[in-house]
């Protein structure tokens, strides 16, 4: 282990209790939200020469009141980037944001990930985002881009954006396009920092090839949660949880249709709130968050694919369907708890990706978690 590391494990150990911003639900099937408000960032919005959109992820840091939302945009807008913001809010309503900086996500030479080839291969697709216990640093994901046979990765980088070190990464993740491997854009969706302050959970949004076929309206799929231990970046366990069917079927038949897990939040050492993101040309959009708990589920890390073994999948209840709020819901692929409100209960944010579609938006919902769950200790 190198110096730089550890020094910030022996820092880890010492002020773990002061510094972590970490949930812990005790009762998380008590769980409940009330919608709050929402506010919207523009469609074309420019922020220091970068195009804002393609918000895909979505985290908060105490010390400073911001959050962080990542960019899903494989440099084709602007260089791969992540933004800082401020969200204006009360239980009583959602007032404002305001972007106040940008940072650009650098590859191990320090240099801007490059534009997509004429051909359309890239070599980063940003998903998910969350800072480190220490909140010196970011751990962030890649789907990469499995048609093109480019691996996706988990990175952790500087609080600029600066590469530190890639996590190990299983090698059924790599990429045999239509044999092994995530299926194209598919992969590392979702992320999300433990309760034990030491490792990471991230989950594919889809199952991967050599586990099965994926959602239909009539079926659904095992995507996995892999689970990494952060000081010596290496995976130590993990777990399976069911999607649903796709919601419904594509007008005309035949189209596409997808449900996935776009992004997890761990609760405690169980449990984890899961989106659920479904589409269906012709029928549109729905998005559901469930409670999911892996209390007996079981430890598949050491099976390469999951056809032709036994196993006990995650339990899970829907929490909430977005669907029920009486508004218009987009494409919702982010998700951070925020502040403690001034009424004792804890925010909780969604961020939607607009894919830089002027049809679409950048819509930001504010949740209260209601009584029954415990708050964040700050």
């Amino acid at each position: 282990m190198s110096h730089f590391y550890s020094v910030y494990y022996k820092k880890l150990i010492c002020n773990l209790f002061l510094t972590t911003l970490i949930i812990s639900y005790s009762h998380a099937e008590d769980m409940s939200l009330t919608y709050i408000g929402q506010q919207t960032i523009p469609h074309d919005y420019r922020f220091q020469g970068t195009v804002v959109g393609g918000l895909s992820a979505l985290d908060y840091n105490p010390d400073n009141g911001q959050f962080t939302a990542l960019c899903d945009d494989r440099s084709k807008e602007s260089p791969a980037r992540f933004y800082e913001l401020k969200l204006d809010y009360d239980a009583h309503g959602f007032d404002k944001w305001h972007i106040t900086n940008v940072h650009f996500l650098k590859q191990p030479d320090g240099s801007n990930f490059p534009k997509p080839s004429f051909f359309g291969k890239s070599t980063v697709d940003p998903e998910a985002l969350k800072l480190s216990p220490l909140r010196n640093s970011y751990f962030w994901t890649s789907e990469g881009h499995a048609k093109h046979s480019i691996n996706p990765f988990i990175r952790e980088m500087g609080l600029h954006g600066g590469y530190l070190r890639d996590f190990g990464l299983p090698k059924k993740y790599h990429v045999t396009p239509g044999k092994i491997g995530p299926r194209d854009n598919q992969a590392f969706e979702a992320l999300t920092l433990n309760s034990d302050h030491a490792s990471i959970t991230v989950s594919s949004e889809g199952p991967l090839v050599q586990d099965g076929k994926a959602a239909t309206a009539h079926k659904g799929a095992p995507v996995r949660f892999l689970h990494l231990d952060i000081k010596s970046g290496q995976p130590t366990r993990e777990y399976v949880y069911v999607i649903e069917p796709v919601h419904k079927t594509t007008l005309p038949f035949g189209l596409l249709a997808i449900n996935g897990v776009v992004d997890i939040l761990a609760l405690n050492a169980h449990e984890y709130l899961v989106i659920e993101r479904s589409f269906s040309i012709g029928n549109g959009l729905s998005v559901r968050l469930y409670l999911a708990d892996f209390t007996d589920a079981t430890d598949v890390l050491s099976h390469d694919s999951l056809k032709d073994i036994s196993y006990q999948a995650a339990r899970k209840r829907l929490l909430l369907d977005l669907g029920t709020l009486g508004i218009e819901i987009d494409n919702i692929e982010g998700m951070s708890f925020g502040k403690i409100l001034e009424d004792g209960r804890q925010s909780l944010l969604l961020i939607s990706d607009d894919n830089f579609r002027s049809a679409q938006t950048t819509q930001i919902l504010l949740f209260a978690v209601n009584e029954g769950s415990a708050k964040i200790p700050h």
